[in-house]
């Protein structure tokens, strides 16, 4: 891994890059520092940029979100959240069962989310015994523990539904160090307690074939992913066989363990490390 100051040591290299959002981009409070002027730099450079995240929500929903912190449309090509992805994983699945009614599912959620499937054949019920599978997208709170969404856990486990996973991520960190949970807690636990689990979002292969698609034509070689999460960002970009920008300045901020021991103890190698996304 090289250590770099900012992404303009290696900007030219590539002619695309894939942006986490997240310890990136935003906390969930307020942009980073340099953010903006970084994607007017590359964009100045004719460099493609779609944003790849884990959120668990339409792509227009993560969109509006972005305006919010200044990131306008024309800094950007396209977006891909693991909510979208999730959305038309599910849109199939009416057609791939016998059943003629809708399927049922039980949503293990915040409010702010519950609206990721409204517009397909799925009917959302309130307990497990009438549900086909269940969605989990995350917590209520900001500092949620697991102990808040275990009565569904435990009622999903009971009646062995296969549960969706809309956000692999464990944990986002905001600038100030404080840090909240996200869905892969719960996916995790339920996977490790033995049940079926399908994780939607990064590390995993559908949410990049996404991305190629809107890239179409850039070579592997000339795509470049930013991200702050070894687990997910790092790794899926190692997976899904492209270059990557280990941001330094989102979850792993607080970090006391050196980076390379963690990236080995993953299993992930980043191309580059960068203090912040800044040009």
């Amino acid at each position: 891994m090289k250590t770099c100051s900012s992404i303009a040591e290696f900007a030219d290299k590539y002619d695309a890059f894939i942006l986490d959002i997240w310890g990136v981009i935003h906390d969930g409070a307020e942009t980073y520092p340099d953010v903006v002027e970084c994607m007017q730099a590359l964009r100045a450079m004719g460099k493609k940029i779609i944003f790849l995240s884990n959120a668990p929500r339409r792509a227009t929903k993560v969109n509006a979100v972005l305006e919010k912190f200044g990131i306008t449309p024309d800094l950007y090509d396209g977006t891909i959240s693991s909510g979208e992805t999730a959305y038309n994983i599910l849109s199939t699945l009416p057609a791939r069962t016998t059943k003629h009614e809708p399927q049922n599912y039980l949503y293990i959620g915040p409010k702010k989310d519950r609206d990721l499937l409204d517009g397909l054949n799925l009917q959302e019920v309130q307990s497990a015994a009438e549900a086909d599978f269940c969605v989990a997208t995350g917590f209520d709170e900001d500092n949620s523990t697991l102990a808040e969404k275990l009565p569904q856990i435990l009622d999903c486990m009971k009646h062995n539904l296969k549960m969706y996973c809309v956000n692999p991520d464990l944990l986002v960190v905001r600038q100030d160090g404080s840090k909240m949970l996200c869905a892969g807690v719960i996916g995790e636990h339920y996977r490790d307690a033995g049940y079926e689990t399908e994780f939607i979002g990064k590390p995993y292969g559908a949410v990049y074939e996404q991305c190629f698609d809107l890239l179409q034509g850039i070579p592997l070689a000339k795509i470049c992913a930013v991200g702050d999460n070894l687990d997910t960002d790092i790794l899926g970009a190692n997976e899904a066989g492209i270059d990557s920008a280990l941001c330094l300045g989102g979850v792993l901020m607080n970090t006391t363990t050196p980076i390379a021991e963690l990236a080995a103890k993953i299993g992930a190698a980043a191309t580059y490390s960068i203090p912040a996304f800044k040009f």
